[in-house]
C-alpha cells in the first residue's frame, strides 16, 4: 500500500526525514525530541510487536543506574502515550511494551509488504530515503548500532528491488526503464562497486554509452573525493572497453572484488540556510599574494548565488550543439591536445600545454574563430580531444571545420614539436608546420614558437595579405604549467574545490613568477570562498602588471576589479568588453534576466555549472518556470548527485504549483550526500520560500516544520556549532517559531554580537512583535557597521526591517542603496518573506522589474 488505509489514525514515514501525522492527536514534539522518537521508532520497526522494558532501558538509557533509567522510561512511555492517543501504546503484562498495528500506518511496513507482495515498483515509489535519514539519538549506541543496521537492510532491499527491475527491462527492452532503475540501485549503493559496474555494463549494452560513462565517471569522482582510492582495475577496463565502442556482453561487469570493498562513509554537518555563515573576517590587504587556511568566509553561500565561476584567461564558450551533429565550419579551429610519443609520462602535461598555448594565441590574434582550450582540459566523458590523430569526434561535438594536431618526440636531452592544420571531415592537409625544438628544461620556449608560426600560417589561410603575430608572454615552464592546469582541475571540478585550486596556483606562480594566468584565478578562488580581501590583493597584484596583458587580459582585470567594487554594472561593461560566458552571469546579477537567457542559451553548460544554475534563476525571474524545469531535469540528469540541481527543480516546481512532485524529489534529496555546505535543510528553507512566495502557504507551513526535526535529529557533535545553531533559528523563523527563533538567536549574539545576520534577524524579530523601538534601535545599529567589502548586507538588513514597520518608502530607498553598494539582484530577495508588506507598493515592484 503506497497511501495509509482509511483505518489508521497515525501516519509514520520513515523512510527519509522522519515525518509524523494524525488527524486527532498534536504530534509535533515527539519529532522535536530525539530519544522519544527513537524510542517510538524502535517499537514501530523491530521485527517483533512487543519488547520487554530491559531491553529498551539497554538501549536508551545503559549510562545511567538503573532506578533512574526506569523513571526515565516511565516517563517517555506516559508523554509517547499522551501524544499518540488511548489505545495506540500498549502493553503485554508488566515488562512488555508495544504499539497497536491497526491504529498507525508507516512507510516502512508499507514498503517490506510491498516487497513480499511483489510490487516491487510500488515499494521503491515508498523508499525515499535511509530509515529516518540523519536521525541520531546523542548518548544510545546501542539504538545507534539498531538502527545502521536496519538502514543497512532496507536500504539492501530497495537496492535488490530496483536492480530486479532494471533486470526485468533490459529482458523486455526497454531500454529507458532499464537504465532508471539500474541508476536508482546505483543511487542506494553509491560505493558498491560491483553493483556500479553491473549498472555501467547494463547501460552500454542497451545503447545508453554516455549515461555508462557519467555513471562511471560519477563513481569514480566518488571514490577519490571520499576514499581516495581508485575504481578497480576490472571496472577500468570495463570503461575503456566502452570508451572504444568494444561490444559489452553481460560478462563485461566485476566479477569479484572482494579485495575493493569499500565502507559508506559518514553524512556531513547540516549547513547554514542564510548567506551569512559564520562570524566575520577582517583580513588586511596585502601587496602580494597572499595564501590562507581554507575556510570559507561568512559570505561563502551568496558568492554562490552572485559571483560564479567565470573562467578567465581561457575563453570558456563552448558551443551549444543544436539537435543532431552541428555544421562544421572552415572558420572554427579547435586545438586538440599534442600526442606525447617521447614514452615519459612525466612530460604529459606538454600536450595540454601546447593545445592551450596556441588556442590563446589564436584567440588573442582575432584571426580565426577559435574554440577554446578548456574544452579539453575537462573533456566530457564521451568526447575526448586527447587523440590527435583523426580528431573527427572532436571537430563534430565543437563544429569546427578545421583541427590542428601535434605530437612531439624526445631527441636526447630536447624535445621537438610537430603540428598539423588539418580539414575536416575530409582529412585534406592544408599546412604542415614546421618542427620545433627545445631542451627539455625549457619547453616554453618551443610552445611559444610554435604557437606564433600557428597564427602566422593561419592568417595566411584565411587571408593571404594577412601578416601578423600574438602579443603574447612567454609560455611558463612545464613544471609550473603542471600546477596550473592541476588548479583548473580542482577548479573546475565537479563540485568545484577552490581552496585546492587556489594552493596550486599558488605553486604555479612560485615556480614561474611571470606567469600570469595562475593570478587571474587566484582572484575568482579567493572570492568564491567570499574571501574578498584576498581576492582584493590578489586582484591589486595584477594590476601592477597590466601593461603586460593582453586586452583580453586587460578586460578580465576590469570585470574583477569592478565586482571587487561592488560595481555591478562596470563589471558588465567590462564583461561585455571581454565577451564570454560570464556577460550572461553578470547581467543577472544587474537584474537583466532577458540579456543573461539570451547569452547563456547560446552555449553548452553542461560542463559549467554555476552558470547553468544562473540560466535556470534568470528562467525564473522572466516567470518562464516550465522553461527553468526542463534545464533543471536536463541538469539533474547530467549532476543527479547534485542538490543545487535539485534546488532549481523544486523552485521551478513551486512556481508551477506541482506541489506533489516537489514533496517527491525533496524526499529523494535525503539519498544524496550534502554539496560543501549545502544540505537537505537548504532545500528545505528554500522550497518554504518558493512555495509562500508563490502563494502556497499550507504546503510552504508544512515544508517549513519538516527542517527543525531534520536539523535537531543531526549528531550530537555537530549541535553545539554556530553554523548548525544559524541554520536552526532560521527554520524556526520560517516556521514562525518566533520565540524559539529568538531564543537561538539571542544566544548567538551573546557569542557573535557584530554578526550581520544575527542581528538582522533579532530587529525583524523585534518588528514582528510590534516593538518599533528596539526594532529601530537594531537597525540603527546595523548602519555602516558591515565589514569591508560587505556588498550592502548592511542596508539590505536594515530594508527587511523597514518593510515589516511598513516603513516602505524607507525600504525601497534602503534597497535602492544596498545594490548601489554592491548587493546583487538574486532570487532570494524575490521571495524574501521580510519583503512581503512591500509586494503591491509601485516603487518597490519598479525596482524589483527586470531590466533592459
Amino acid at each position: 500500500m503506497v497511501a495509509p488505509e482509511a483505518g489508521p489514525t497515525i501516519e509514520f514515514r520513515a523512510l527519509g526525514a522522519p515525518r509524523l501525522s494524525s488527524p486527532e492527536a498534536e504530534l509535533r514534539s515527539i519529532l522535536a525530541r530525539p530519544k522519544l522518537l527513537g524510542l517510538l521508532s524502535f517499537l514501530a520497526f523491530s521485527p517483533s510487536g512487543f519488547h520487554r522494558r530491559d531491553t529498551l532501558l539497554g538501549l536508551f538509557w545503559a549510562e545511567i543506574d538503573q532506578a533512574r533509567a526506569r523513571r526515565a522510561l516511565r516517563q517517555s512511555l506516559y508523554y509517547l502515550r499522551q501524544s499518540l492517543g488511548p489505545g495506540v501504546l500498549v502493553t503485554r503484562g508488566e515488562e512488555e511494551v508495544g504499539l497497536d498495528e491497526t491504529r498507525w500506518w508507516s512507510d516502512v511496513r508499507a514498503f517490506e509488504e510491498a516487497l513480499e507482495e511483489g510490487h516491487k515498483e510500488e515499494a521503491l515509489e515508498l523508499y525515499r530515503g535511509d530509515l529516518l535519514s540523519g536521525f541520531y539519538v546523542a548518548g544510545a549506541p546501542e539504538y545507534e548500532r539498531w538502527l545502521e543496521a536496519r538502514r543497512e537492510e532496507l536500504r539492501r532491499q530497495a537496492s535488490e528491488a530496483a536492480w530486479a527491475l532494471a533486470r526485468a527491462a533490459q529482458a523486455e527492452g526497454n531500454a529507458a526503464g532499464g537504465g532508471h532503475w539500474a541508476r536508482r540501485a546505483t543511487a542506494l549503493e553509491p560505493l558498491d562497486e560491483r553493483l556500479v559496474a553491473d549498472a555501467i555494463g547494463l547501460l552500454a549494452r542497451m545503447g545508453d554509452r554516455s549515461g555508462a560513462l557519467r555513471l562511471y565517471e560519477g563513481f569514480r569522482r566518488r571514490l577519490e573525493e571520499e576514499l581516495e582510492v581508485d575504481p578497480a582495475p576490472e571496472t577500468q577496463a570495463l570503461v575503456a572497453a566502452i570508451r572504444g565502442r568494444a561490444e559489452v556482453s553481460s560478462e563485461n561487469t566485476v566479477p569479484e572484488l572482494a579485495e575493493a570493498k569499500v565502507e559508506p562513509v559518514g553524512r556531513a554537518v547540516a549547513g547554514p540556510l542564510d548567506p551569512e555563515v559564520g562570524p566575520e573576517e577582517g583580513d588586511q590587504l596585502s601587496t602580494a599574494p597572499i595564501r590562507r587556511s581554507w575556510t570559507p568566509g561568512w559570505r561563502g553561500a551568496l558568492v554562490g548565488l552572485f559571483i560564479g565561476l567565470a573562467m578567465g584567461i581561457t575563453l570558456l564558450r563552448v558551443l551549444r550543439p543544436g539537435d543532431g551533429s552541428p555544421g562544421l565550419s572552415s572558420e572554427r579551429v579547435v586545438v586538440a591536445v599534442f600526442d606525447n610519443q617521447t614514452g615519459d609520462p612525466h612530460l604529459d602535461p606538454l600536450g595540454r600545454m601546447a593545445a592551450d598555448w596556441i588556442t590563446q594565441a589564436l584567440h588573442e590574434s582575432g584571426v580565426v574563430e577559435v574554440v577554446p582550450s578548456t574544452l579539453g582540459l575537462a573533456p566530457r566523458p564521451d568526447i575526448t580531444n586527447d587523440e590527435p590523430s583523426g580528431g573527427g569526434a572532436l571537430a563534430e561535438a565543437t563544429g569546427a571545420g578545421t583541427i590542428i594536431l601535434g605530437a612531439y618526440y624526445r631527441r636526447g636531452d630536447s624535445v621537438e614539436i610537430q603540428a598539423q592544420i588539418v580539414a575536416v571531415p575530409d582529412g585534406r592537409l592544408l599546412s604542415a608546420l614546421p618542427p620545433v625544438g627545445s631542451p627539455l628544461d625549457a619547453t616554453g620556449a618551443a610552445v611559444d614558437s610554435l604557437s606564433r608560426i600557428a597564427v602566422r600560417t593561419l592568417a595566411v589561410l584565411s587571408e593571404p595579405s594577412l601578416a601578423m603575430s600574438a602579443d603574447l608572454s612567454r609560455p611558463p615552464s612545464l613544471e609550473a604549467y603542471r600546477e596550473y592546469l592541476e588548479g583548473l582541475r580542482a577548479f573546475q571540478g565537479s563540485p568545484p574545490g577552490m581552496g585546492g585550486a587556489a594552493e596550486h596556483f599558488y605553486r604555479a606562480i612560485e615556480l614561474d613568477s611571470a606567469f600570469l594566468a595562475p593570478l587571474f584565478y587566484l582572484v575568482m578562488a579567493h572570492a568564491n570562498l567570499g574571501e574578498f580581501a584576498l581576492a582584493e590583493s590578489n586582484a591589486q597584484v595584477l594590476a601592477t602588471k597590466r601593461a603586460q596583458l593582453s586586452d583580453y587580459q586587460r578586460h578580465t582585470l576590469d570585470w574583477m576589479l569592478a565586482r571587487q567594487r561592488g560595481d555591478h554594472m562596470g563589471a558588465l561593461e567590462a564583461a561585455r568588453a571581454r565577451g564570454g560566458i560570464d556577460v550572461g552571469v553578470q547581467a543577472l546579477v544587474v537584474n537583466r534576466p532577458a540579456e543573461a537567457v539570451e547569452v547563456l542559451s547560446a552555449i553548452d553548460l553542461t560542463q559549467t555549472y554555476f552558470q547553468w544554475l544562473a540560466l535556470m534563476e534568470a528562467y525564473h525571474l522572466l516567470g518562464d518556470f516550465g522553461r527553468e524545469l526542463e534545464e533543471a531535469r536536463r541538469g539533474r540528469a547530467e549532476y543527479p548527485t547534485r542538490l543545487r540541481m535539485m534546488d532549481a527543480e523544486l523552485r521551478a516546481l513551486a512556481a508551477l504549483g506541482r506541489v506533489t512532485e516537489a514533496d517527491r524529489v525533496l524526499e529523494e534529496s535525503f539519498l544524496l550526500p550534502t554539496e560543501e555546505s549545502f544540505t537537505p535543510a537548504n532545500l528545505m528553507a528554500n522550497l518554504t520560500a518558493e512555495l509562500r512566495a508563490h502563494g502556497h502557504r499550507a504546503a510552504s507551513s508544512e515544508v517549513a516544520e519538516r527542517a527543525i526535526p531534520w536539523l535537531l535529529s543531526r549528531p550530537g557533535e555537530d549541535q553545539g556549532s554556530w553554523a548548525h545553531r544559524y541554520g536552526l533559528a532560521l527554520a524556526y523563523y520560517q516556521g514562525e517559531h518566533w520565540e524559539q527563533a529568538r531564543s537561538v538567536l539571542e544566544q548567538l549574539a551573546s557569542e557573535t554580537p557584530e554578526h550581520m545576520g544575527v542581528r538582522g534577524y533579532l530587529g525583524a524579530l523585534a518588528a514582528r512583535r510590534g516593538d518599533r523601538a528596539e526594532a529601530l534601535g537594531i537597525s540603527e545599529g546595523l548602519s555602516g557597521t558591515a565589514a569591508p567589502l560587505a556588498f550592502g548586507v548592511d542596508l539590505y538588513r536594515q530594508a527587511r526591517i523597514a518593510s515589516l514597520l511598513g516603513d516602505r518608502g524607507r525600504a525601497v530607498a534602503l534597497l535602492r542603496d544596498a545594490w548601489a553598494a554592491g548587493w546583487p539582484y538574486t532570487i532570494a530577495a524575490h521571495r524574501d518573506m521580510d519583503l512581503e508588506p512591500l509586494r503591491g507598493y509601485p516603487p518597490f515592484e519598479e525596482f524589483m522589474r527586470p531590466k533592459g
